[in-house]
């Protein structure tokens, strides 16, 4: 044998050698201590959690083929875990406690381990609880297997929300349907601010159709952060790329995205590349990650501003070196205008088969055509009131119009009249959310795949038809109308293409996330819509995306908004046949645990004090009132009622109790059945018979006047005792304290003072 020949079949050898046993991957592992530290935002120090010692974690750096080792130890004196959001990862290793693994006990180590099957910009946080507000969420940046040309610079930007509440109490205060967080952003609506802007009309229409006051943002936050601090900076010389990885780490929080140095280009959505394109300011949903190249012009800092959503602050990376070169102010958002230029009449209803009002008849191909919605082009109705649907149907084109691109702004739209005391924009300096080009949604139209993403013809479909429902008043959070807790999983099947109609019949916006898996956004750019892990599903809107059921278990679904998902909005998607170890089946109903919160309120004025106390969850609701009324001591009268009420949506409760009687020293208990509805004009009306052969009605409203002045009335016609009414007016002081002047029918003038606790 020649040695040309033996060397080429040597050669040969070792080329099958390396094709059955590849090289071995590298192992790359990292160490993250979770502790409960003090940490200051704002100049208080309060109690956070911290990665390794601060907020946020590490970033952790991988290679696409790596292998994650990750040890992450539990110095607290609580349980912990977590996410590797958007990472395709084994179902044992995502983080989700009692759905993918028992929590990480106090002074115990967890090891994560799971090969790196992709690349891109991703994050991490926990998944417990309301950890990831106070602090436990970090970066993660995994290079592509093959290089890819690299710019000047390549920096990640972490976006936070920080609030120096307890999120506890954030989510109590949110339950009790306090209007406290609005006024604290200037954010709450009134007759008297919508008459200064000329939509009494809009404000008048949308109280007829009894929907609440709007707002786009839940919690009125101390501080926006960029990598833990209010602003921070990068190095550059002009005329160099900088390459930003955008993470949305927020709790709640949605941001506008401007460069004062010019466009920027998009590369990268979720980690997953896209044909580049160009824009001047778009939004950022909770959770998502984005890529942009931006360009350093000439000398000079140049600022890359993250506006919030709601206009109530911002956050900002300067790039460069120099002189300041600000961005420009995004209008704020014009919430008397509630659904743009369609108006209210088009999509509400008086029936209650939305618990935000949009009634199921109005769900249908081709009735969303908002700018920035989908619409259902190509997509229809099971028929099947499972919402699934099984067939061969090909993948087609779905139509998604948006808002032209956004323009430059200029500084004058910071600028507003005082009122009563409360700042009212102009309305030269207010924008429609989603439909003002200077106020845009998600850049989903634009976003094309670099690659091919549609699935083969002839593929099995699922179609799911979820409904994103809620409740702002009480605070409670839906798909289908119901909440995790009284939910079953969503079934899907190995080797299926699945299909979410997701049809959002609340005025919030919700980036849903799913777990285990990319799914590709329907929109106009046909085989190659774009892979996300998370999306946008914007107010009264539907959304569509479809994904390849190809990670056999269980996998969370949920909206990424914090207190969202804590309230309910949140499913579990079940490959058939999956099966969960013993140990962890026997925790899975902690998953579906219904929190109780609990709170109160009390008036004590000069002639009466009345209040109640609350106990609830998301379906029961137990209370005790009380009024003790007089016009000298030895003629004082009182009403203790005690109830449990049933909710059935944000229009209809009904309710069972005792109603206790009593005047000087005699008492009367007698049992009551009745009903609460919500009656146009948002007029909250209460009506039970008794077991006396009685009954009783009442009904009750405040108006705002302006956003910290209310008036207030009840009527109350009692078969046993006539007619009584109360009117009067409270001013808000703080979240806690109120002042109230009022007349009522039994005892006269009085004033004092209203407690929330």
């Amino acid at each position: 044998m020649s040695r040309t020949r033996a060397t080429a079949i040597a050669g040969s050898i070792v080329i099958i050698l390396l094709a059955h046993h590849p090289v071995q991957s590298a192992s790359v592992t990292y160490d993250l201590t979770i502790s409960a530290q003090q940490v200051n935002f704002t100049g208080k120090p309060v109690q956070g959690m911290t990665i390794n010692g601060g907020i946020p974690g590490p970033t952790l750096r991988f290679k696409e083929g790596d292998t994650a080792r990750i040890r992450v130890h539990n110095n607290m004196s609580v349980t912990t875990s977590i996410h590797w959001h958007g990472v395709l990862v084994p179902p044992g290793m995502d983080g989700v406690p009692y759905l993918s693994f028992p929590p990480i006990e106090p002074g115990t180590v967890f090891t994560y381990e799971f090969p790196i099957r992709q690349s891109g910009t991703y994050w991490y946080h926990s998944h417990t609880g309301m950890q990831q507000q106070v602090g436990v969420y970090g970066a993660m940046v995994i290079e592509p297997l093959q290089g890819a040309p690299k710019p000047d610079h390549d920096h990640v930007v972490m976006l936070s929300d920080w609030t120096d509440e307890e999120p506890h109490e954030v989510s109590r205060t949110l339950k009790r349907g306090s209007e406290w967080y609005a006024l604290k952003k200037r954010s709450a609506q009134s007759i008297f601010g919508a008459a200064s802007l000329g939509m009494l009309g809009d404000y008048l229409a949308r109280e007829l159709q009894r929907m609440p006051a709007m707002d786009i943002a839940d919690v009125a936050y101390d501080r926006f952060l960029v990598n833990g601090k209010p602003e921070t900076m990068l190095p550059a010389a002009p005329g160099e790329t900088v390459r930003l990885r955008i993470i949305d780490g927020s709790s709640t929080t949605y941001f506008h995205l401007e460069f004062a140095g010019g466009p920027m280009t998009i590369i990268a959505a979720d980690g997953q590349d896209v044909e580049p394109i160009q824009e001047t300011r778009f939004l950022i949903g909770a959770a998502e990650t984005y890529d942009v190249l931006v360009h350093v012009p000439s000398a000079g800092m140049y600022e890359f501003r993250a506006t919030v959503h709601d206009g109530s602050g911002y956050t900002s990376v300067w790039i460069g070196a120099g002189e300041r070169n600000p961005a420009p102010d995004p209008p704020k958002p014009n919430l008397y205008h509630t659904m743009g230029h369609h108006g209210l009449k088009q999509i509400f209803s008086l029936t209650p088969a939305g618990t935000m009002g949009m009634p199921d008849r109005d769900v249908e191909a081709g009735k969303f055509d908002q700018p920035g919605m989908m619409s259902m082009k190509g997509v229809h109705d099971s028929g099947d009131p499972s919402g699934m649907k099984m067939d061969g149907m090909d993948h087609g084109t779905h139509s998604m119009p948006v808002p032209t691109q956004a323009r430059p702004m200029d500084k004058e739209h910071g600028a507003c009249s005082g009122l009563l005391g409360e700042d009212v924009c102009a309305s030269k300096n207010l924008a429609v959310d989603g439909v003002d080009p200077s106020r845009p949604w998600p850049p989903y139209a634009g976003l094309r795949s670099a690659s091919q993403t549609a699935f083969p013809k002839g593929r099995p479909v699922r179609e799911i038809r979820l409904t994103l429902d809620g409740d702002m008043e009480r605070y409670v959070w839906f798909l289908n109308n119901k909440p995790l807790s009284e939910s079953d999983s969503i079934h899907i099947r190995e080797g299926e293409v699945v299909r979410f109609i997701m049809i959002n019949r609340t005025m919030m916006h919700h980036p849903m996330h799913l777990h285990g898996h990319f799914f590709r956004v329907i929109n106009d750019q046909g085989d190659h819509a774009p892979l996300k892990h998370t999306v946008d599903v914007a107010p009264m809107s539907t959304t569509v995306i479809e994904f390849d059921a190809n990670e056999f278990g269980d996998w969370f679904f949920h909206c990424h908004l914090l207190y969202h998902m804590e309230a309910g909005m949140a499913r579990v998607v079940h490959y058939e046949g999956f099966t969960v170890t013993p140990h962890l089946a026997a925790i899975r109903p902690e998953l579906y645990r219904d929190l109780w919160y609990f709170w109160g309120q009390a008036d004590v004025l000069s002639n009466t004090t009345k209040g109640f106390l609350t106990l609830s969850n998301t379906r029961n609701i137990l209370t005790a009132e009380w009024e003790v009324g007089w016009h000298n001591v030895d003629d004082t009268r009182s009403e203790f009622l005690f109830t449990w009420d049933r909710y059935i949506n944000r229009f209809l409760s009904v309710f069972a109790g005792a109603d206790v009687l009593g005047e000087r020293s005699e008492t009367d208990t007698r049992g009551i059945l009745g009903l609460r509805y919500l009656l146009p004009l948002n007029l909250e009306s209460r009506a039970w018979i008794d077991t006396d052969g009685g009954a009783r009605f009442n009904l009750g409203r405040t108006f705002q006047l302006t956003p910290r002045l209310g008036l207030f009335g009840e009527a109350r016609y009692d078969t046993h005792d006539d007619w009584e009414g109360v009117a009067g007016l409270s001013y808000t002081i703080s979240k806690i304290f109120s002042l109230i002047g009022q007349w009522h029918s039994d005892y006269g003038f009085g004033g004092g003072l209203q407690i929330r606790f």
